[in-house]
């Protein structure tokens, strides 16, 4: 009997969704779709991919943009995985750009042996996660796992026969991408990065699903400040340090965009030894080690059909039906709900005084149902009023409370918090701006970056006195910020570094 099931990758520029069957050991792709989300609302693009193709029926998985989580590399004295979950939030604390209430946390192992684990915690607003799954649910689907786009990709190249142990993913699309890094079959590194920021060359993708760049003229440059983009990003992990000569495949809408491998391999020099797409034959998977055991995968055959655009969606696929050991972010709270299905005594033998109480139950209720109907027309008009004077130019209201929920998670993912936190958009722009005005040789190093209410707050070492001064001065340049100053700068005994701290105000606080 086949089974049915969606990957959607959830991109904030671009979402990708198929819909697979299961029969046999064969992936039969029965459905597919490709959405640009342009500047629409996330609620609104995937009200109009569940248009396009079927959520009823249907398990599913989805991925989430890179960007919407932050990452942290630890080293813990334990590898028990309910410890590692229990330290987590007093470990982070200190380290995340928002209270550590806000955030759920989700990890996988990098390096263990039976004493230290290396592990990449990554961190995702509660908020963001919840107004996703209510959309999804809404439109009839309760996704099983959730993950982060790009890594479905990494886990099936970490799966697949012949290739290095030793590689850099980057998953590319329209205006952003992300680094992973793996060493010796292991994730250690993942960095979302920004790419082709303001649309300066237009990547975007065509009504018959080709990418294409409105502005060609501007390709070269952007593909040169995305591979430095990528060297920082490296340069600033100590794990990354030592890796020079890498393998490096491409995945992402804008890896299927014929000048990529060519531009890529030039922009990262001597940190590439080669470039190619993303594997895409099932029959090179590590797993499948009889013509038994293996999954093949069937593809359709209209002219729509894109595999470098569909890829992150069919691995996402992939680490679901070969259960791949990865984030999921399905925990706590937002813990998928248990079905009686898997046992069916059992189902019956709870179902049954189930029942009878529920009979039970609407008899004692009727008695008081007149006045429960009534009480309810009267909170209909009190919430009916409180949307006309919260939102007076809505003038069509169809679901009040659901509607306001809406307006709010718009609001709240398009400005800055109470607290001082900024979306992660804003704070890769932050970031990017801060990188571009440091002079590069300087020797620097950055190890705190804190936004509140007064502005930013940057910690870090150097070497003297004088490299201060002219962060300093680089910073000032920035037509992001009106003021810098340079808070504290104190010589530490032990390792002869210029320990210093600066705050920034930005322009229009």
């Amino acid at each position: 009997m086949s089974s049915r099931f969606l990957s959607i990758d959830l991109k904030n520029g671009l979402l990708t969704a198929i819909a697979f069957t299961v029969d046999a050991k064969v992936m039969r792709v029965t459905d597919h779709a490709v959405l640009a989300v342009a500047a629409r609302p996330m609620e609104e693009a995937l009200t109009e991919l569940s248009q396009k193709i079927d959520f009823h029926d249907a398990t599913c998985h989805i991925a989430l943009a890179a960007e919407s989580f932050f990452y942290r590399n630890l080293s813990l004295p334990f590898t028990d995985s309910k410890t590692i979950n229990k330290i987590l939030p007093l470990e982070l604390e200190e380290n995340t750009p928002v209270k550590i209430d806000r955030l759920l946390i989700d990890f996988i192992t990098s390096e263990e042996n039976k004493t230290h684990s290396q592990i990449i915690a990554a961190m995702i607003d509660r908020d963001l996660l919840a107004a996703r799954l209510t959309t999804l649910q809404t439109l009839g689907v309760d996704p099983e796992t959730v993950t982060i786009s790009g890594v479905p990709t990494a886990l099936r190249l970490l799966n697949t026969q012949e290739l290095p142990a030793d590689f850099l993913l980057l998953d590319i699309d329209l205006q952003e991408a992300t680094c992973i890094l793996v060493r010796s079959g292991h994730i250690v590194l993942i960095r979302p990065l920004a790419f082709d920021p303001g649309l300066a060359a237009g990547f975007q993708i065509s009504s018959n699903n080709t990418i294409e760049a409105l502005r060609p003229e501007n390709i070269d440059a952007t593909f040169q400040a995305f591979c430095k983009a990528i060297h920082q990003a490296l340069q600033s992990s100590d794990i990354a340090h030592e890796f020079l000569g890498l393998a490096v495949y491409l995945s992402g809408s804008v890896s299927s965009w014929a000048g990529t491998t060519e531009r890529i391999p030039a922009g990262l020099g001597d940190l590439c030894l080669s470039c190619s797409p993303a594997v895409s034959d099932p029959a090179t998977m590590k797993d499948d080690v009889s013509e038994r055991s293996s999954y093949q995968i069937v593809p359709p055959t209209d002219a729509t059909w894109q595999p470098e655009i569909m890829a992150d969606a069919v691995n996402l696929g992939w680490q679901a039906v070969k259960n791949w050991k990865s984030f999921n972010l399905r925990k706590e709270a937002f813990a998928t709900r248990k079905s009686f299905a898997g046992s069916r005594n059992q189902a019956i033998a709870i179902t049954l005084p189930l029942l009878t109480a529920a009979m039970l139950a609407i008899l004692y209720l009727w008695y008081d149902y007149a006045q429960l109907l009534k009480e309810k027309k009267g909170l209909d008009t009190q919430i009916h009023a409180v949307f006309a004077e919260t939102l007076p130019d809505v003038t069509r209201i169809v679901d009040p409370i659901q509607q306001l929920r809406v307006k709010i998670q718009e609001a709240s993912h398009t400005s800055t918090g109470k607290d001082g936190a900024l979306p992660p958009a804003t704070i890769l722009s932050l970031l990017t701006e801060i990188s571009a005005n440091i002079p590069e040789p300087l020797d620097v190093r950055l190890t705190r970056f804190v936004v509140d209410d007064n502005g930013l707050r940057l910690k870090g070492s150097t070497d003297t006195f004088n490299t201060v001064d002219a962060i300093k001065k680089g910073l000032e340049q920035s037509p992001a910020f009106s003021n810098v100053e340079i808070s504290a700068a104190n010589l530490d005994p032990k390792s002869s570094k210029v320990r210093f701290e600066l705050k920034l105000t930005m322009k229009g606080s």
